[in-house]
């Protein structure tokens, strides 16, 4: 048994082939990266020529055995990648672990006045009239109200990415000249790279003027965030969904209008149906980053945290989680920052969630035109 684990573990780092000249140049390198990791850790002083110690080794070994160089930095990034990812989920649950044992449900409750705390039923009626959500000084910390904020950009987001993100992808993949897409999918692309402080300050800017003449509202909203939120989300939905919709074969397109369909009935009938799993799962990753969107909400909409009166009025505002964390973080005390960890446990479960989800639908898609499914 220990032998064979060494001959799997041989062969994955070195492939089939390996000779001691090949062991030795990745043995080296990995000794090198094994000693700049220690020295980073508990003497950063000198991590800086361990660097690069390491990477002269490594580009020592490229020269003369490249592929098994190469082997070994693909599996140290994946390693580091699981570790990263690991360390990160650890680090978030055991900060946010003090304040579940001191606060417990409560932070998932609504505060009344004498420091009890009751359910919240999701009904006006049953909602005091005037209640502290969130006052730390006062020992308030109810995570409610961000929550329903979190609920309602992305409710509104989704309604605005969902189906533009559709129909772009639908133009692009199926009614788009072959140089008209050339130049509309890198532009669409692009938005995915503009931070997201330039969109909510744009949006800001310019929507906030047109609600304030239009609606006769103060400004800032759950509508201006959730809108900027959603156009932000756009190049994720159009992206995976032209995506989805270029892998249907064409034959099945080709099948349909032989039998006389027009284009459009081609799309509805067949293009969508089709895709529908990759689709879906673009919308998801879009409504994942509506979910975890920071800086753009907190340009919107840093005003204090509460419920909107009635629940529904998208013209109120609040904070979201995320904006709840980045306004709060500089300045809270310790044990809000604990309760701020909460609420980014929260975050984490539901996009990491997310993500899961889409992937199983990406795979299902795959099943599905492979005729596996």
């Amino acid at each position: 048994m220990i032998d064979d684990v060494r001959t799997n573990t041989r062969e994955t780092i070195l492939g089939g082939d390996a000779t001691e000249g090949s062991l030795l140049a990745v043995g080296a390198s990995a000794a090198t990266l094994a000693a700049t990791i220690l020295v980073f850790l508990f003497r950063p002083a000198i991590a800086v020529p361990m660097v690069g110690a390491f990477i002269f080794v490594t580009a020592l070994g490229w020269v003369t055995y490249q592929a098994e160089i190469a082997r070994l930095l693909t599996l140290i990034a994946t390693v580091l990648t699981v570790l990263t990812v690991t360390f990160i989920t650890i680090f978030l649950f055991a900060s946010a672990f003090p304040a579940f044992v001191e606060h417990g449900l409560g932070l998932l409750l609504v505060p009344i006045q004498g420091g009890e705390v009751r359910w919240f039923f999701w009904l006006d009626a049953v909602l005091p009239t005037s209640t502290s959500y969130w006052n730390p000084a006062g020992g308030a910390y109810s995570l409610i109200p961000a929550i329903w904020g979190t609920v309602m950009v992305t409710l509104i987001a989704g309604a605005i990415a969902g189906p533009l993100g559709l129909f772009g992808a639908l133009f692009i993949a199926e009614v788009a000249s072959d140089g008209l897409r050339e130049i509309i999918k890198p532009g669409v692309e692009v938005l995915a790279g503009i931070p997201s402080i330039v969109y909510g300050f744009i949006g800001f800017q310019v929507l906030n003027g047109f609600i304030q003449t239009s609606f006769l509202d103060d400004g800032a909203s759950f509508l201006i965030a959730g809108v900027v939120v959603g156009v932000m989300a756009l190049p994720t939905v159009v992206s995976v969904g032209e995506d989805a919709l270029s892998s249907v074969p064409d034959a099945m397109g080709d099948g349909s209008i032989a039998m006389g369909a027009t284009r459009w009935q081609t799309m509805k009938s067949i293009s969508i149906p089709a895709a529908f799993s990759g689709i879906s799962a673009g919308v998801i990753l879009g409504l994942g980053r509506a979910i975890g969107e920071t800086m753009a909400v907190a340009a919107i909409m840093a005003a204090g945290v509460g419920l909107a009166n009635p629940l529904f009025d998208v013209f109120d505002a609040s904070a979201t989680l995320t904006s709840l964390i980045a306004v709060n973080y500089g300045s809270a005390s310790e044990s809000t920052v604990d309760v701020l960890f909460v609420a980014g446990v929260m975050l984490f479960v539901i996009v990491a969630g997310m993500s899961v989800v889409s992937q199983y639908i990406e795979r299902q898609m795959r099943e599905k035109l492979r005729g596996e499914a």
